[in-house]
């Protein structure tokens, strides 16, 4: 294939490229075939081509500065890269572009010439455009976590894949929901949290170390952790390995698909993504106070306990249900 017929579906045709760029690209074998190697336990194992693949994109990774590889991941069937193009360059999409090329022509003869495998591959790339840094380390947990992520949606146990309806004893019955994760968290006991949007990000640090006290002593903290306090406590619950059940109003997919540090969570069996649709018509807000109704009723039928902290002159104030 001459580089001429590489094509690309670009997402943000207005942007001048020439001012700098990371981009972040994905091609695939044609057809789909897992001629790369397979993933065992949540890595990549190599094939011999797959090992040729890596090679490739090594090289290619310190032979030009026009297009800088920053990271990527060689999977079964195809390869995600996240690429920097510096600014100031004449013509900077045909520098991605041909980086691109170089990789799928040199891993295609190599795997002819040095194993006899003839290579296809699909005629295009897709590319997405960075434009902040928060979606630049996204990209990067993406590429590092899409091994253990294809573990956990094809794997043996895949986590990942709907558990519909849930069967608990603690969930109301008649009521159909749905989860992914590790459905046995809900024969722990339970803390059902709502934090304020009132609570100042000063003492964000005071709530979660109160709440990792309670981990402590042996309490799953479940919430729909959507304000603005609840993100905050909900990552650094995340970084101590806390066991965390999340609730939505919203639809689950056949297979979910992690976010950011999620699939490390999905994977040591510390996490619950719970879902029970809100009937049509509901108006979100009433839907997510709901969902907070319910998880309190499931973590006092369990024997734990339902906490709401706000904040009121300045000074935090905890109450509890149950």
């Amino acid at each position: 294939m001459p580089y001429e017929e590489i094509q690309h579906f670009r997402r943000y045709h207005g942007y001048d490229y020439s001012r700098g760029a990371v981009v972040f690209a994905t091609f695939h074998l044609e057809p789909r075939q897992p001629l790369f190697g397979r993933i065992e336990d949540g890595r990549m194992v190599y094939s011999a081509v797959g090992r040729i693949a890596a090679a490739v994109i090594e090289k290619e990774s310190h032979r030009t500065r026009d297009a800088q590889l920053k990271s990527w991941v060689v999977m079964p069937d195809h390869i995600h890269l996240r690429i920097y193009l510096p600014p100031g360059q004449a013509a900077p999409l045909k520098k991605l572009g041909q980086f691109i090329y170089n990789v799928k022509a040199w891993t295609r003869n190599n795997a002819q010439r040095e194993l006899g495998v003839m290579l296809g591959w699909q005629k295009n790339y897709h590319d997405w455009l960075c434009l902040s840094r928060e979606v630049i380390e996204t990209v990067d947990k993406y590429i590092a976590n899409n091994p253990l992520k294809w573990s956990l949606m094809h794997g043996p146990h895949a986590p990942l894949r709907l558990v519909e309806p849930v069967k608990a004893a603690v969930l109301p019955r008649g009521e159909w929901w749905t989860a992914a994760g590790n459905v046995g968290l809900l024969d722990g006991k339970i803390a059902a949290v709502r934090l304020s949007r009132s609570i100042p990000a000063r003492l964000h640090g005071e709530v979660a170390g109160r709440l990792m006290t309670a981990v402590e002593k042996g309490f799953i903290l479940a919430g729909t952790w959507i304000s603005p306090c609840e993100r905050e406590v909900f990552a650094q619950l995340v970084q101590r390995g806390a066991a965390v059940v999340r609730a939505s109003q919203d639809p689950l997919a056949m297979v979910y698909r992690p976010k950011g540090d999620e699939s490390q969570m999905f994977a040591h069996g510390n996490y619950l993504v719970l879902s029970r649709v809100a009937a049509p018509g509901t108006a979100r807000g009433v839907g997510w106070h709901g969902i907070n109704d319910a998880l309190n009723a499931i973590a006092l039928a369990g024997g734990g306990l339902g906490i709401y902290v706000k904040c009121e002159g300045g000074r935090l104030r905890w109450s509890r249900a149950g």
